[in-house]
């Protein structure tokens, strides 16, 4: 297999994950590392010394030049969490562990808290998964269509049903005409502006984009270069083969793993699934990656994930 990585180079077993990370003192230094890789740095004055102060769970870090107090977890998505280091590691380790996901029930189960708790640190990490993504843009030959998500109703299907959350799909495909990155949204409508306004906002300028001739695409020509041809699934030229791929794959992802779920929360499990999908290769663990993207997000309350 052309793309094969071994499971052993982006994973820790759970024994070496303990022991790397298997206690406070552990995940404490960890986050020092990720937050100040060059030493301490005042987020305030950005001066260099500091004291500490030990009588807490977690030492504070007071500058010397403005007196400004801070934590390894202030600024990140565990600033403020009653839960312990050890716990929060833990539950990243179970979320970049199983490449489908993990439902917050199981999380739950798996880390030892209350259902209300590990829903809501999901939609936390999954919120910094899609900020983490949405600073890159893809390039060069994309893949673009639209799904439509949703229960079975009665009504029109795909473009311009009433009873489906329209979501556009932008993959890019290298040379090889193998699947590289991928970008998903939900998007209010199917129209030209629309559809614009994603290409731009995820797209690089003058990059190839391959799509069916649905009239709004002529909008991307301004922008992009457009090969539009007539969509036919019983084509064995390929064309928009792996777009559709993608598609298939997050809804049988979302129906297997969260065995369906509420339109509201259809982009954080978007996000969440692409920002698996466009790590599936790298050669580093996946949790240390997870980690350093859950430290460079700021802190929200429950209340600010639009959930």
């Amino acid at each position: 297999m052309k793309k094969y990585i071994n499971p052993k180079v982006n994973t820790y077993s759970l024994p070496e994950f303990q022991k790397k990370y298997g206690t406070e003192t552990d995940c404490e230094k960890a986050l020092f590392h990720l937050k100040w890789h060059n030493g301490f740095v005042c987020s305030k004055c950005f001066h260099n010394d500091y004291y500490t102060i030990s009588t807490r769970r977690l030492h504070l870090y007071q500058c010397k030049h403005c007196g400004h107090q801070e934590t390894v977890t202030t600024g990140t998505i565990m600033q403020n969490s009653k839960l312990s280091l050890t716990i929060w590691f833990l539950a990243l380790y179970f979320i970049a562990q199983n490449k489908n996901g993990i439902a917050e029930l199981s999380l739950a189960k798996y880390i030892g808290v209350t259902l209300k708790t590990a829903w809501a640190l999901l939609h936390k990490v999954r919120k910094a998964m899609g900020s983490r993504d949405s600073m890159y843009k893809l390039g060069g030959n994309i893949e673009m269509d639209e799904a439509f998500f949703g229960g079975k109703k009665e009504g029109k299907r795909g473009r311009g049903s009433e009873n489906k959350v329209t979501v556009a799909v932008a993959l890019q495909v290298d040379e090889g005409v193998y699947p590289k990155y991928l970008k998903m949204q939900v998007i209010p409508d199917c129209k030209g502006e629309t559809l614009n306004e994603f290409a731009l906002s995820n797209i690089r300028k003058a990059s190839t984009i391959h799509s069916d001739k649905f009239k709004s695409y002529y909008s991307l020509k301004n922008d992009f270069k457009c090969n539009m041809q007539k969509y036919n699934p019983e084509d064995k030229s390929g064309f928009l083969k792996w777009v559709h791929v993608m598609i298939s794959n997050i809804k049988n992802n979302i129906d297997g793993t969260y065995h369906g779920l509420d339109n509201n929360y259809l982009q954080n499990y978007l996000d969440e699934f692409c920002y698996r999908f466009n790590r599936r290769n790298v050669n580093s663990p996946v949790f240390d990656k997870l980690l350093k993207c859950c430290t460079t997000e700021s802190y929200l309350r429950v209340s600010e994930l639009c959930i």
